[in-house]
């Protein structure tokens, strides 16, 4: 089979590192896989290592701009027409409006769409309500033109049947490629970070999450818990590794906080689960998640873990290490009982996850 992946942003995120692992899977089957995006460097810097090609989309783009949609699907149309790909899968909102080209193609390939969390439909996104009304409309006839719908989480399946957005779909959960001694001992990766940040973390408790500092990660509520939460946890330190568009407010609100010497953003880390046994805690405080594979990770590393109660964290770590969204008192309730021991309720290995994906391709 000839494979098409495509996802709207090439940078270093989730849904990149999805991807990554997913095309890695496939050639491994001895599948012909491509792997197409928008901006960014880290998702073709990454297949190179892997020889997996990469192909950019100049209008692929987050955008709301109907032309530049336009100048998109057309741009996939005649990129999968001319290249004669078997498979396409769709792997971001923006991604998915290319199945209204790909579907009058003649021969139509077959198209797959991972929703890797409801984003704008999510009911704790905050936005207004003509827009949640059209992306509702979007999505629910834009599934109808694929071949195949995979959720990430039972939560977020669920939902969307619940809701009248799909009538059928598969939930196949992410499996995250680890290889032998993947994770880097918990003296040197504290010895790493600390050398970064010019700190001596030896004898900190640290706590933290890795992921972009973007809006629905909402780092802003540990940085606000964080003067309670050593109450409970002296000589802790704080470290929230990734870069995004929230960096200048929480810097704001580190600095308001008075915690300039307490809580660091690291910053881009290629690789930073890597150095997960640094920590003694993970928390993950989304506002909507899909299935994280930060999450998955710390679980996999056998590190203690608390996430919000939303998207597929249950699923990961258990109802009783989770806590209500933006509820400060219940997420201290968890830190204060540290009934932290992480459960493994839904995680697939990599291979499960490729053999299950080559499956729905063979539909």
């Amino acid at each position: 089979m000839k494979i098409l992946l495509v996802i709207t942003k090439a940078e270093i995120g989730g849904a990149q590192v999805f991807a990554l692992n997913l095309a890695r899977g496939l050639k491994e089957s001895g599948e012909n896989v491509v792997v197409a995006g928008g901006e960014g460097q880290y998702l073709p810097e990454e297949l190179s290592k892997i020889n997996v090609p990469f192909y950019r989309f100049k209008s692929l783009k987050r955008s709301y701009n109907p032309l530049q949609m336009l100048k998109f699907i057309m741009e996939l149309r005649n990129y999968v027409k001319n290249e004669g790909f078997d498979i396409v899968h769709l792997n971001s909102s923006n991604a998915l409006f290319g199945v209204w080209g790909l579907s009058f193609l003649n021969p139509k390939p077959k198209i797959i769409f991972t929703v890797h969390g409801l984003s704008f439909l999510d009911k704790n996104y905050k936005t207004n309500f003509i827009l949640k009304y059209l992306y509702s409309l979007f999505f629910k006839y834009s599934w109808k033109k694929l071949t195949s719908l995979v959720f990430v989480s039972e939560l977020n399946y669920q939902s969307a049947i619940e809701r009248g957005l799909a009538k059928k779909g598969e939930v196949i959960y992410n499996g995250i490629y680890l290889p032998n001694n993947y994770f880097i001992n918990k003296l040197d990766s504290r010895e790493f970070l600390g050398d970064k940040l010019g700190l001596n973390l030896s004898d900190a408790y640290i706590y933290g999450s890795i992921g972009r500092l973007a809006y629905p990660k909402n780092y802003e509520f540990l940085i606000n818990s964080h003067k309670d939460f050593k109450k409970f946890k002296p000589n802790t330190k704080l470290i929230l590794i990734g870069e995004g568009p929230e960096r200048a407010k929480y810097e704001a609100l580190i600095r308001s906080l008075d915690l300039e010497e307490e809580v660091y953003l690291f910053g881009e880390l290629k690789d930073a689960s890597h150095y997960l046994l640094a920590f003694d805690l993970f928390v993950l405080p989304s506002i909507f998640e899909g299935m994280s594979l930060s999450l998955i990770e710390a679980v996999r590393a056998g590190i203690p873990a608390l996430a919000s109660r939303v998207g597929g964290n249950e699923e990961i770590v258990g109802k009783d290490n989770c806590f209500e969204v933006n509820n400060q008192d219940d997420f201290l309730r968890l830190v204060k009982t540290m009934n932290l021991t992480p459960k493994s309720q839904h995680l697939s290995s990599f291979s499960d996850m490729i053999k299950k994906y080559i499956k729905i391709y063979e539909i």
